[in-house]
């Protein structure tokens, strides 16, 4: 699958997000791959979605992202993940 911005938020030079992957409720990651994003804070990055992860909701997030980024004043702070769905 890829997971990629939709409204970034500008981060530092050089910058590298982990993006991660597990089912809703687990604290576990079953994948994840790193990113450097543009200078705009905008990426794209493939993750493989592993064979061993069961049918149901998952969630990919940015397990770094508040590590690295600043939320600007008036702006949303709100997790920096979405929930998708696993098929059988």
């Amino acid at each position: 699958m890829t997971v990629s911005t939709t409204d970034a938020c500008p981060l530092p030079a050089g910058a590298e997000l982990t993006v991660r992957i597990q089912p809703v409720g687990e604290t576990i990651p079953l994948a994840q791959a790193r990113v450097t994003p543009d200078p705009d804070g905008s990426f794209a990055v493939s993750i493989t979605v592993p064979p061993t992860i069961r049918p149901g909701r998952a969630v990919a997030s940015i397990s770094n992202y508040w590590d690295i980024a600043t939320c600007p004043e008036g702006a949303s702070c709100a997790s920096a993940a979405v929930e998708f769905t696993v098929a059988p």
